[in-house]
C-alpha cells in the first residue's frame, strides 16, 4: 500500500502520522515544503531516507504550487492520502481531490466549525474558503481530529455521514525522564506566545501568587514570539522583580527541537493555561477540548509529564489521572506549595503520567484505527 502524507504547518502533529503509517508492506511519500522539510529533519534525523519526500516550492504563486501538488501526487499512484492540515486555499485542495480520483483521502480537521460551520459572506476571502470548505466536505468521506474529545462532536456535525478517526497529535515511544522536586518546582508552558490559545495573565498571576508565599517556582514560557503580543509577553516578564521565583522566556521566533525536547524533559509539570472558547478562524467561535484540541496535550503524552490545566478544559479520560484541575490560581497556588512541602507525592504523578502515555503507544493507537492500519 502506498500513502500520501501532506503537511506543510504542523509537522510535530504529522510526525506520528508518519511512524503510524510506517508499517512492513507500506511505502510512504511525504509531501511538504523546504522549511518544513528541515523541521522533519530534525524529528527524524538519521532516518529520513525511509520515506520518499516531495519538497514542493510554494513560492512562487498558487496555480504553480497546486499544479506541483497534483502532478507529484499523481505520478505515485497512491491508495491513501492523508492531508494533515488544511489551513487555507480550500478551494484549490477541492480541486487537486476531485482531479487525482484517489480511493481514500483523509483530513485531519484542526478547527471543527471552522470546516464544518462556515457561512456565506460577500467578502471575497471568506467566500472562497467557504466555496472551498463546502466542495471539501462534498468529496472527502474521511476525517480525522487528534483527540477523542472532539470525535462525537465531529459527529454529529457531519450527521454521521462521513467515518471519523482519531490518530492523536502524538505517540509515546520512549523511555520517561524521571524527576525529584528539589529545591524548585517547574512547570513548562509550551508554545507560541499566542494570546488566542494561552491566557499568559494566568502565568503572571501563578508568579505572583506564588513569590508572596515565598514558594521557589520556576516558569518557562517555551516558545517563540509571531507579533507584537508575544513580544509583549517576553517583555513584561523581564520586567518582573522576581526573589522566589523565576520566568525563562524565548527571545525568538522559533525554538529548536532539541531545546523544546530538553526543557520538557525537564518539567515537573506541563503547565496549559488554555482560553477555552476562542475565534481563529474568521471569528468562527471554537471551544478548546471540543471543536478543537492543545497541541499542549500531545507534549505531555510525548514526554510522559503530568500536567496543570483549567477547570473548564475538556481533556481526554485516559490523561486524567495525571492532570491537576484548577479553579482559581489561589487553589493552584495552594496545591503546588503543598506539594513542594511533600515532595515524595510528586512520584506517583510521575507513575501516573508514564501509565497514561503508555495508552497513546504505535501499537495501540493502531489497534484503535482498525480501517486505517489494519495491516499494522
Amino acid at each position: 500500500m502506498k500513502t500520501g502524507i501532506f503537511e506543510m504547518e504542523h509537522f510535530e502533529g504529522a510526525y506520528p502520522v508518519i511512524q503510524l503509517f510506517d508499517m512492513p508492506g507500506s511505502q510512504l511519500v511525504i509531501f511538504t515544503d523546504a522549511d518544513t522539510y528541515q523541521r522533519f529533519a530534525d524529528l527524524f534525523k538519521q532516518h529520513m531516507d525511509r520515506f520518499q519526500w516531495e519538497v514542493l516550492d510554494n513560492t512562487r504563486g498558487k496555480w504553480r504550487f497546486f499544479n506541483q501538488l497534483y502532478k507529484a501526487a499523481k505520478k505515485h499512484r497512491l491508495d491513501i492520502f492523508y492531508l494533515n492540515t488544511i489551513s487555507d486555499n480550500h478551494l484549490f485542495y477541492a480541486w487537486v481531490i476531485g482531479l487525482l480520483r484517489i480511493a481514500r483521502v483523509v483530513i485531519t480537521v484542526h478547527d471543527i466549525n471552522c470546516m464544518f460551520k462556515s457561512s456565506w459572506s460577500w467578502r471575497i476571502r471568506p467566500l472562497f474558503h467557504h466555496m472551498g470548505k463546502k466542495a471539501i466536505i462534498k468529496r472527502v468521506k474521511e476525517f480525522n481530529v487528534v483527540s477523542d474529545t472532539m470525535v462525537d462532536y465531529l459527529r454529529e456535525t457531519t450527521g454521521r455521514q462521513k467515518l471519523v478517526h482519531n490518530i492523536p497529535g502524538a505517540v509515546f515511544e520512549s523511555e520517561q525522564v524521571s524527576l525529584t522536586i528539589a529545591d524548585h518546582i517547574h512547570l513548562v508552558v509550551p508554545g507560541s506566545l499566542d494570546k488566542k490559545r494561552r491566557d499568559y495573565h494566568q502565568v503572571f498571576a501563578l508568579l505572583k501568587a506564588a513569590e508572596a508565599k515565598q514558594l521557589p517556582l520556576h516558569i518557562t514560557l517555551l516558545g517563540g514570539y509571531m507579533d507584537e503580543y508575544g513580544k509583549a509577553i517576553i517583555e513584561q516578564a523581564r520586567s518582573l522583580s522576581l526573589k522566589y521565583t523565576r520566568v525563562t522566556v524565548y527571545d525568538t521566533r522559533l525554538v529548536h527541537q532539541d531545546e523544546f525536547d530538553k526543557q520538557l524533559n525537564a518539567a515537573h509539570f506541563v503547565f496549559i493555561p488554555s482560553v477555552i472558547d476562542t475565534a481563529i478562524c474568521f471569528s468562527i467561535p471554537e471551544v478548546y477540548g471540543l471543536t478543537k484540541s492543545s497541541g499542549n496535550m500531545f507534549d505531555v503524552i510525548k514526554h510522559a509529564r503530568p500536567f496543570i490545566t483549567p477547570q473548564a478544559l475538556c481533556i481526554s479520560a485516559t490523561l486524567g489521572s495525571s492532570c491537576y484541575r484548577y479553579t482559581s490560581i489561589d487553589q493552584l497556588t495552594e496545591f503546588l506549595q503543598e506539594l513542594f512541602q511533600k515532595k515524595k507525592e510528586y512520584v506517583s504523578w510521575q507513575q501516573r503520567a508514564l501509565a497514561n502515555s503508555k495508552e497513546y503507544t504505535i501499537a495501540k493507537v493502531r489497534s484503535r484505527n482498525p480501517t486505517l492500519f489494519a495491516a499494522g
